[in-house]
């Protein structure tokens, strides 16, 4: 039961969306951590309009990536896979 979980966490994390939500999480994560990050945005006028638009950005950078990705590996991976039982 175990091994489903993870088999179906990791293809979640490897689909589109959770390549997306991976980079749209990027500038957050970045923004916790380092002081010099965030300060960037206390200086700037508009920093709150400013960091929405970076993490936009991230996502869709990330959806673009992702769904390249799914496809890339279900063009390549799903006919060979289905023959060889994958």
């Amino acid at each position: 039961m175990i091994q489903v979980v993870i088999a179906r966490s990791i293809q979640g994390i490897l689909s589109g969306i959770g390549i997306g939500t991976i980079f749209f999480c990027y500038p957050v994560v970045k923004h916790l951590i380092s002081e010099k990050y965030r300060v960037k945005f206390k200086i700037e006028e508009f920093g709150k309009e400013l960091f929405t638009y970076e993490t936009l950005k991230y996502l869709k950078i990330g959806l673009t990536y992702g769904f390249l990705y799914g496809f890339i590996v279900g063009t390549v991976i799903g006919p060979f896979g289905a023959v060889n039982g994958l």
